[in-house]
């Protein structure tokens, strides 16, 4: 069956490291929507380091999330 898809939208994701807490190491993820569909990945990541640089956890990964409907043609 042929199918197509069709973009719905677009997110940022980062993960911040937050060291070794209790003898776990912790790792948290915060998830940014509304990321415009002509944002190239330069731009994404380039937001992704000015958000980081407020936030006291290091960032460990950026993560670009995208849905799209897949429809049968």
């Amino acid at each position: 069956m042929a199918v197509t898809t069709d973009f719905l939208e677009q997110k940022l994701q980062i993960r911040s490291n937050h060291g070794i807490v209790d003898g776990k190491e912790k790792v948290t993820s915060r998830t940014y929507g509304d990321v415009k569909a002509d944002a190239t990945d330069t731009d994404i990541y380039d937001v992704a380091e000015i958000i980081a640089g407020l936030q006291q956890p290091v960032m460990e990964e950026v993560i670009k999330q995208e849905v799209s409907l897949i429809i049968p043609v």
